[in-house]
């Protein structure tokens, strides 16, 4: 059966830690049963409102100001959910969510298994982007308030029913599954994303950079390389989509790289003088030399892959 909590998280500003509103939906065999909005200030150190943001869901710090904090309400949540298996549009910005505020906090991650219906929709589907308004409509899916965290949520319900009838899956295991795609989870500060990988799990073989692609592309004819642990694809599969939007995916820094993209390495440790990877030391090395390097998140790196622009980009470290 399909049984399952949706969930949607928008953030007050550019650090993913800053959750102000949580949208969350609970299904029993297909239908949704219950389900729950709340606004919440986020953990201090995190709590300043971006313009950007505010544009984007319309939630200020006036509107939060007498709900809980974020570690006053992450109990209601984690109740909500239950036993349930999580599911998420883009899991890795929502579950990153609640770990980058849990540590801010200095609380214990929350015992969660998860799916990402983005990472599915480009198993099963061949579109364009894979944006949530866009893979909505194209399903047929009415979403009428995009960056609602509730109305985001039910979205996500209904996108893992359609994907669910278009594979012929009982449930949410049969599914992933079918797709290739692995269930995420999360506990005691131990991660592993809800990621693609080939059926029967075999490694993906490069592709040709695709010379046909779009010039205008953020990525086009730039060479990206890959550090940390990605958490909406494997690394093989973020090279084949770098090389068809018309870029150069590498394996090592060296003195051709354009951009770094940093996928799930903690943020207070991405210094130049701490204990960072080697492709990361490499990269800010090259850039004290004159290098220019752009070292971007793996959200921004998926803005790019959708062909957007990245106005508000998301910031790895809060502000002190």
């Amino acid at each position: 059966m399909l049984d399952f909590t949706a969930i949607d998280f928008e953030t007050a500003n550019s650090y993913r830690g800053s959750p102000c509103s949580v949208g969350l939906v609970r299904v029993r065999d297909g239908q949704v049963t219950e389900t729950q909005h709340w606004l919440m200030r986020p953990p201090e150190g995190a709590d300043w409102f971006d313009g950007w943001n505010i544009a984007i869901h319309g939630i200020n710090a006036e509107m939060v100001a007498g709900a809980p904090r974020w570690r006053d309400i992450l109990p209601s949540i984690v109740s909500f959910i239950g036993d349930d298996l999580v599911v998420a549009h883009n899991a890795g910005f929502d579950l990153g969510v609640i770990r980058y505020a849990c540590t801010l906090d200095n609380i214990e991650w929350p015992d969660l298994q998860f799916l990402c219906t983005l990472v599915m929709a480009r198993r099963a589907l061949a579109l364009p982007t894979y944006r949530l308004p866009f893979l909505a409509e194209t399903m047929g899916i009415a979403l009428e308030d995009h960056h609602d965290a509730l109305a985001d949520a039910t979205a996500v319900v209904h996108i893992v029913a359609q994907l669910a009838l278009q594979q012929q899956a009982t449930d949410l295991v049969d599914l992933a599954g079918g797709l290739g795609v692995g269930i995420g989870r999360m506990r005691g500060g131990i991660y592993r994303g809800s990621v693609a990988v080939h059926a029967g799990g075999r490694r993906l073989t490069p592709i040709e950079v695709n010379d046909d692609a779009d010039p205008s592309g953020y990525l086009y004819g730039r060479v990206v390389v890959f550090t940390g642990t990605l958490m909406s694809m494997t690394r093989d599969l973020a090279r084949q989509e770098c090389a068809k939007v018309g870029a150069i995916p590498e394996q090592t820094t060296t003195k051709r790289t354009n951009v770094l993209v940093v996928g799930d390495i903690n943020p207070a440790v991405l210094r130049p003088d701490s204990n960072i990877t080697g492709k990361a030391r490499k990269a800010f090395e090259l850039q004290d030399k004159g290098q220019e390097i752009e070292v971007m998140t793996e959200d921004d790196f998926l803005r790019c892959l959708d062909g957007n622009t990245l106005e508000g980009t998301e910031v790895l470290l809060p502000e002190t």
